[in-house]
């Protein structure tokens, strides 16, 4: 078995199940030297006195000040005050008018909001503060403390209250502690780590401390009594359970874990569980979108532990290996591999969050290839302070490799080069731990010199109205639909049968989500130049039935199609299609939503792109559908 390219880091040859491709794995942790982990104070210092940050510190400090004119971040207490003093709707909310549970839902969701923003707010004012000394940085991030401090608990209950019902929430409706116990307590823990000693007033920190005493007992209690929906599922791989779990380790840390032994051991615990729970080389089952939160999430309780001499999850192989994950998403013409809720694809070169979490790893886990990815692939770390810093802590770089096969993720990525106009490919098969997934087994998207070509729909807001009806569905994806019959989403096996510089061939099945087919067989074969899929679809002998394919095309402009029968050719500016049928078709084309490449001016809440829907003529037992894909 040959390696699937030449890289100058360790690899490993692994059987992945299903798979029978090799997969990389990067640097074993048990290679890397650690460095020493300074915690944010001692960062601060660090960069505050390096001159060669001069420019970037000075734009740092202006962003901050820009915070000084907006208003502090106030919690509300009624339906109808959400949107005021900084708060968001969730807009599920309206859905449940005249339903007594539409207040709880709002206020709970209301809640991660506020406390993302004042995460996020108090952390630059407190960089802000002990770079410069400004009176008036410590005066708003007091403001902001005082009012905070009586946010108790930072989660309010009802997260899960999003269906309509006309029953009444009891009065001690207790779903748990949810994203905004994660969210609020590290903005907490960096405002009161990074502000010098003696610069906030005694007694608030004494009430920021019994707030965050409350905290801990709250977050122990719901695992000692299996109270939240996460817990009692036992699945540590979610967002969910992350959140609130990063929040334990880090109120413990502040209170000093000598008082809180117990609860810290249950948070480090569930990291571990979190981490140990994710794919091996580094996938994450939830998809890059949700990881951009929750990988970060662990991160930032592993830096935590690390500056306190605890290493285990710092060292975990997940957060060693998930930088080379994530790199491998970033598709040719800054496009995103976007499958499971990971909104749209386009990532420009100062794309904040992929710059953020990329950032991140470069400065707490010293991190090579996130280093190669912010130097080479994007504009440079992100704009705030966790940039700067890894600005001032400068380490080796690594790139990594144009293709990979991930099993937990069930995908096989390629890219012809690292260079934006190259071509890139991508097939999703299924896992059976995937979370925040799709209808989208088999799905291809193919990039030609940088131009989308084969796309997926994407993901919209969870508020907007098809998303279950379009945007998630098989109709989104360019996969098999059987419209007289019922599809899920289950495990699909990808056999991979070559990969490596010149393109790949791999087979794909996911017969298990159709209830209705014997088998559906995909196979795919590419190059820079193209992709050729052939599917094979089979019925019952007694039951034949009619079929549909979908092709999502990366463009809204005038598509032209020519045939009849069973070979049609299709063709546009940036590619060329042609089918060969084994049974009489029809090609049609439809306009469909697209929070994929976001072409034109939107229609209504969604942009548009053009979809060829390719449809059995009459009923079938076999059919068999080639299909190539060559841009122009």
């Amino acid at each position: 078995m040959k390696l699937l390219q030449k890289m100058s880091t360790v690899m490993m040859v692994i059987v992945l199940g299903t798979f029978s491709a090799i997969a990389i794995v990067g640097v074993a942790a048990s290679a890397r030297e650690a460095k020493p982990v300074l915690g944010w104070a001692a960062l601060i210092d660090a960069a505050r006195e390096n001159a060669d940050l001069a420019t970037r510190r000075d734009k740092f400090v202006a962003t901050a000040r820009e915070i000084l004119a907006k208003p502090i971040v106030k919690r509300v207490y009624r339906y109808e005050d959400i949107g005021k003093f900084r708060t968001w709707l969730d807009g599920r909310a309206r859905a449940l008018d005249g339903c007594p549970r539409q207040q709880w839902f709002a206020l709970a969701m209301s809640d991660p909001a506020a406390c993302c923003t004042i995460r996020r707010e108090l952390s630059l004012l407190a960089v802000a503060y002990r770079l410069t000394g400004e009176e008036g940085f410590k005066a708003h991030i007091i403001a902001q403390l005082e009012e905070t401090s009586r946010w108790s608990p930072l989660q309010r209950p009802g997260y899960t209250l999003y269906t309509p019902s006309p029953e009444p929430v009891p009065p001690d409706f207790n779903d748990g502690n949810w994203l905004a116990t994660g969210s609020g307590i590290r903005g907490l823990a960096d405002v009161l780590q990074i502000m010098p000693a003696g610069s906030l007033p005694e007694p608030l920190v004494e009430r920021i401390h019994a707030l965050l005493r409350k905290e801990v007992a709250s977050i122990a209690d719901d695992w000692h009594t299996r109270r939240s929906w996460f817990i009692r599922a036992n699945n540590p791989r979610t967002n969910q359970w992350v959140l609130p779990t990063e929040g334990l380790i880090r109120a413990c840390l502040v209170l000093g874990r000598e008082q809180h032994p117990e609860e810290y051991e249950l948070g480090v615990r569930n990291l571990l569980a979190a981490l140990d729970s994710q794919g091996s080389e580094g996938e994450f089952h939830e998809g890059i979108g949700y990881a951009n939160g929750t990988v970060k999430s662990m991160l930032h309780a592993a830096h935590a532990m690390a500056v306190d001499g605890d290493r285990r999850a710092l060292d975990h192989p997940f957060l060693r290996r998930f930088p080379t994950w994530m790199a491998h998403h970033l598709q040719p013409g800054r496009f995103r591999i976007n499958c499971f809720d990971a909104g749209g694809a386009r990532t420009p070169r100062t794309d904040e969050r992929s710059r953020g979490l990329l950032s991140l790893f470069a400065l707490v886990a010293d991190d090579p290839v996130a280093r190669w990815m912010l130097d080479r692939q994007f504009s440079s770390p992100s704009d705030n302070h966790v940039g700067l810093l890894a600005l001032a802590t400068r380490g080796a770089q690594r790139e990594p490799p144009c293709f990979a096969v991930y099993d937990s993720a069930r995908r096989v990525n390629w890219r012809e080069s690292w260079a934006d106009d190259a071509s890139g490919v991508w097939v999703r098969g299924g896992h059976r731990l995937d979370e925040h997934d799709h209808h989208d087994r088999g799905h291809v998207n193919f990039i030609y010199h940088g131009k989308p070509i084969l796309i997926e729909a994407g993901t919209p807001s969870y508020d907007n109205p098809r998303i279950h009806t379009v945007y998630s569905t098989v109709i989104g994806h360019n996969v098999l639909e059987v419209p007289s019959s019922n599809m899920k989403k289950a495990p699909a096996s990808i056999k991979v049968r070559r990969l490596d510089a010149s393109g790949g061939e791999v087979a794909v099945d996911p017969t298990a989500g159709y209830a209705a087919i014997q088998r559906w067989g995909r196979n795919v074969r590419w190059n820079a130049a193209g992709v050729d899929i052939v599917d094979e679809v089979l019925f019952a002998p007694d039951k034949p039935n009619i079929a549909v394919f979908r092709w999502h095309l990366g463009t809204r402009d005038e598509v032209t199609i020519s045939g009849a029968g069973t070979r049609f050719v299709i063709t546009w500016l940036d590619a060329r299609i042609t089918m060969e049928s084994s049974v009489p078709i029809t090609v049609a084309l439809e306009m469909l939503p697209d929070n994929t490449v976001n072409l034109g001016e939107k229609v209504g809440p969604d942009h548009l792109h053009r979809c060829l829907v390719v449809r059995t003529a009459g009923p079938f037992v076999a059919w068999t559908l080639k299909t190539s894909v060559a841009g122009r």
